[in-house]
């Protein structure tokens, strides 16, 4: 299907852009926000321990660390919409199937299986891969605005979410998330194309050079690539997955376990909501800004530097839960987790170039999803083992600094 502009003016970029937003809004909303709401509602209901049912999420991880590699090269041969129509296929029968389970096999058979698939096609593999493809000089606002369907999802589903579980039941929030999944889904499936040349168009919108005879691809020369195997070869590769990783090890770990950390230090359920609500909607407001700050500054230094914000939040949560603490914390920490997302997957494009990035991140992909799966174990381990969440965020808040110390040392690959 060819396509052109979206209106007379606005480049198609931006209609994948809208496309990625989607994909990652229904991710992270249904596999990590919803799953969370109704966690509890579950738990009770299919008379499951919570470490049990937790550790649906930790197959869902190890799953999707297990088939990403196998995914990326397919994404990049094969264009990433397929791939995207079987995440939302994915999402939508996973919901279904938790919305009917009755026995533990079938909740490990939807979150942990099914939707694994979802968690890997779906956001950074299909979605952000391609928007940088689309985009070179203004990459970084692109893939910001693409990431910002992450923390919008923590702001528009729990509240909807919740209603549906009081005057229907959870089972019945499942079944609105699966089909809620599949319009939003094949709609923002059907507008998503893998690259501006297949289509006559170049980079950002800019003028496309002339094709050599009618009807010949258009071929675009804005930057250096290098395959999944030489990116592998390279100090800055490894570099960039150790440093993703130690901060991934401790964002998890928050995710999960910040809100039972400041209820337990005697914030209210209602303060300790509103107070996740804020840094939502910091994340969300701050990705724009870090976008245009991206396009400026070297890569690594902002990764760095959201790592390290990172870090000097979750320090002052640790030293003092006083109320200025917690507001200081979850300023610091929401205006440098909301760009954590997308400087770290900038980075890939930026580094790698643009013709195997789905291979480049599928090869990547596992080590995001062990980091995802250890976070929240380390952080209930400690908690069992101490009684406390203190030592678990001291933890959290170290390896936030040494992931922005190994970003530093990321330096990009030198040219051959």
């Amino acid at each position: 299907m060819p396509v052109a502009r979206v209106g007379r003016s606005i480049f198609y970029g931006w209609a994948v852009v809208a496309a990625a937003f989607v994909s990652h809004l229904l991710s992270y909303g249904v596999l990590t926000v919803a799953f969370g709401v109704l966690f509890p509602f579950m738990a009770d209901a299919l008379g499951l321990g919570r470490g049990l049912l937790a550790s649906a999420g930790v197959v869902t991880r190890l799953t999707s660390a297990a088939i990403a590699p196998a995914l990326g090269p397919l994404v990049d041969r094969y264009g990433p919409r397929r791939f995207m129509l079987l995440g939302i296929l994915s999402l939508a029968a996973g919901s279904i199937t938790l919305a009917l389970a009755h026995a533990t096999w079938q909740v490990f058979l939807g979150y942990g299986v099914v939707m694994a698939i979802a968690s890997v096609t779906l956001g950074e593999l299909t979605g952000d891969a391609t928007v940088a493809r689309w985009f070179v000089r203004r990459r970084g606002r692109a893939l910001a605005f693409a990431t910002m369907g992450l923390s919008t999802a923590g702001i528009v589903v729990p509240l909807p979410l919740a209603w549906i579980i009081t005057r229907h039941g959870w089972r019945q929030a499942w079944m609105a998330l699966g089909v809620t999944s599949l319009v939003l889904g094949l709609a923002a499936a059907a507008a998503m194309r893998a690259r501006p040349e297949d289509h006559g168009l170049a980079p950002d919108g800019d003028p496309p050079p002339r094709a050599p005879r009618a009807g010949a691809p258009i071929t675009v020369v804005a930057e250096r690539s290098l395959s999944a195997r030489q990116a592998a070869r390279t100090p800055a590769f490894w570099l960039l997955v150790l440093s993703t990783n130690l901060a991934g090890l401790a964002l998890f770990g928050i995710n999960l376990h910040l809100f039972s950390y400041v209820t337990d230090k005697g914030l209210g359920v209602g303060m300790a909501a509103g107070l996740v609500t804020y840094l939502y909607v910091l994340h969300t407001a701050a990705k724009p800004l870090w976008g245009m700050i991206a396009e400026r500054i070297h890569v690594r230094y902002c990764i760095a530097a959201c790592y390290a914000g990172g870090a000097l939040g979750v320090a002052v949560l640790v030293v003092s839960a006083s109320a200025t603490a917690l507001l200081t914390f979850a300023t610091i920490y929401g205006l440098t987790r909301g760009a954590q997302s997308f400087v770290t997957s900038l980075a890939w494009a930026n580094y790698f170039g643009r013709e195997a990035q789905g291979a480049i991140r599928g090869l990547a992909s596992p080590f995001r999803f062990l980091a995802a799966a250890a976070g929240p174990v380390v952080g209930g381990l400690l908690y069992d083992a101490t009684g406390s969440y203190t030592i678990a965020f001291v933890v959290f808040a170290a390896t936030f600094a040494l992931g922005a110390a190994t970003a530093l040392a990321a330096r990009p690959p030198r040219p051959e």
